[in-house]
């Protein structure tokens, strides 16, 4: 399997089809004297930031705080639990019951409802 392009960027849905996002990055566990192996995939606008630059996700992690309180804008999925299933990944997560849309659902909440027409 090919990590950066067949899981970078792709769409996630939960086990019932939910839409969770998209796979921002890729964690690889390093241990010594053994195989790198694939940890995690994160899902979130921090992770987004750092692929731009540390100093920029620096900065939008002190927005989301200020603004959002102590929200964390990054999720973790393991990777035992991804299936990739053509275009998109499934994990065997349900997106309710995890922080992946938390912040998502503030910013409709405390944003995006306050703006005219949407």
């Amino acid at each position: 399997m090919n990590l950066i392009r067949d899981c970078l960027d792709k769409q996630v849905v939960d086990r019932h089809g939910q839409n969770m996002g998209r796979v921002d990055g890729i964690v690889i566990q390093l241990e010594t004297g053994k195989q790198p192996r694939v940890a995690f995939v994160e899902l979130g606008v921090e992770t987004v930031a750092r692929r731009v630059s540390s100093s920029f996700e620096r900065l939008l992690k002190k927005l989301i705080r200020s603004q959002a309180g102590e929200q964390e804008a990054r999720y973790r999925i393991p990777w035992s639990k991804v299936i990739p299933a053509g275009i998109e990944l499934v994990a065997n997560v349900e997106a309710e019951k995890t922080p992946a849309l938390r912040l998502e659902l503030w910013l409709r909440r405390n944003v995006v409802s306050r703006i005219p027409g949407a």
